[in-house]
């Protein structure tokens, strides 16, 4: 009996030595820097050590928003695979969808909607014109979503507007070609040529009158 039992406890322990041996090693690169550096072997390591991918860096962002903010898709499907949270929010307030479009990375987007991200699309228009940070994908993933382009703010504003104000002309340009109303009114019944003329922007104000740009019925002239 007691050869056999030597036997099956020395057949034990080289079991779980040769188990442990397929371990991976432990990470020795911080989470948040793999993830800044696309180190997929590391954050691999991260997740077998079930090191806490829902806790945010130094920085206030959580690896879930720096893989988007950079387009890593491969990395934010690992990370979401396990257990990263889609609606937590980094020192700014940003839900990761929010910085994966305010960084134009639209596939990463995608991926996030895919695995049932539900921001409110029309709020993410309005805080990206506002942030300036509209490019024609994000504008694209997001009207053909249902996101209202002259949809007025809780302010008043529809994202034009906004845009014109903040002297963007770019930005205006691309969501005039967009389908944004370059003769639509804000809440005080303002266009967006009154207000780049309230500004003095003569940028704008080129810019909205190649595009048929007009001041409202009760402006006057200068």
């Amino acid at each position: 009996m007691m050869p056999l039992f030597r036997a099956l406890l020395i057949a034990l322990i080289t079991a779980g030595l040769l188990s442990a041996c397929d371990d991976p090693p432990q990470p020795t690169v911080n989470l948040h820097r793999a993830v800044q550096i696309g180190d997929l072997d590391q954050i691999k390591r991260h997740l077998f050590w079930k090191t806490d991918i829902n806790r945010p860096g130094p920085d206030g962002n959580y690896p879930l928003h720096v893989a988007v903010s950079q387009g890593r898709v491969a990395i934010a499907r690992e990370l979401l695979k396990h257990g990263a949270q889609l609606d937590v929010r980094n020192a700014q307030g940003r839900t990761p969808l929010h910085v994966a479009l305010a960084n134009g990375k639209v596939p990463a987007a995608e991926l996030l909607r895919e695995h049932g991200a539900d921001d409110d699309l029309q709020r993410l228009l309005f805080a990206l014109a506002e942030e300036q940070t509209l490019d024609r994908d994000t504008l694209e993933f997001l009207t053909s979503r249902g996101a209202d382009i002259n949809a007025r703010n809780p302010q008043g504003q529809p994202p034009v507007h906004t845009l014109v104000e903040a002297g963007d002309v770019k930005l205006a340009k691309h969501l005039i070609n967009a389908g944004a109303e370059v003769n639509g009114t804000d809440a005080s019944g303002r266009t967006p040529l009154e207000i780049a003329a309230q500004q003095d922007d003569r940028a704008m104000i080129t810019l909205l009158e190649q595009y048929g740009g007009t001041r409202g019925a009760g402006s006057r002239d200068e």
